[in-house]
C-alpha cells in the first residue's frame, strides 16, 4: 500500500445529499467536455481535487492501481493549475489523456467501477 500524496487538511467531510448533486453536476460537466473534445486545465485540478475528497477517507480499502491513480492525478492536477496560473499552455496530448483519465465522465465510471467492485465509499 502506498501513501496518499495529499494533503489530509485539504479534505472536506462532505454530506451524500451533496456528493450526489456532485456527480450530477458532473454528469453535465462531462458532456461539456465530450462535446469540446477536451478539458480545461481548471477543470482537470477541481477534478482531482473532487476525486481525493470522495477517495481520501476510504484510502486504506482502495485497490493499488486506483491508489497510484489518485497519486499521479495529485502532480496531474497541480501541474494544470500552475500551467494556467502562469499561463502557459500544455501540449494538445496531455489534454486528451486528461479527457479521457481525468474527465468528468471518466470519474462517474470510476465511482460507479468502485462501487460494483463492493469498494465502501463512506
Amino acid at each position: 500500500m502506498t501513501q496518499p500524496l495529499f494533503l489530509s487538511g485539504m479534505i472536506f467531510n462532505l454530506p451524500n445529499g451533496i456528493l450526489m448533486l456532485i456527480i450530477l453536476g458532473l454528469f453535465v460537466a462531462g458532456i461539456v467536455e465530450i462535446r469540446q473534445g477536451h478539458i480545461k486545465r481548471p477543470a482537470i485540478f477541481i477534478n482531482v481535487l473532487l476525486l481525493w475528497q470522495i477517495f481520501f477517507p476510504i484510502w486504506k480499502t482502495l485497490p493499488n492501481i486506483i491508489q497510484m491513480y489518485l497519486n499521479v492525478g495529485t502532480f496531474v492536477g497541480l501541474i494544470a493549475i500552475i500551467s494556467y496560473t502562469i499561463k502557459e499552455s500544455i501540449p494538445t496530448e496531455i489534454y486528451n489523456i486528461c479527457l479521457i483519465l481525468y474527465g468528468s465522465l471518466s470519474i462517474i465510471i470510476l465511482i460507479f467501477a468502485l462501487i460494483y467492485l463492493g469498494v465502501p465509499l463512506n
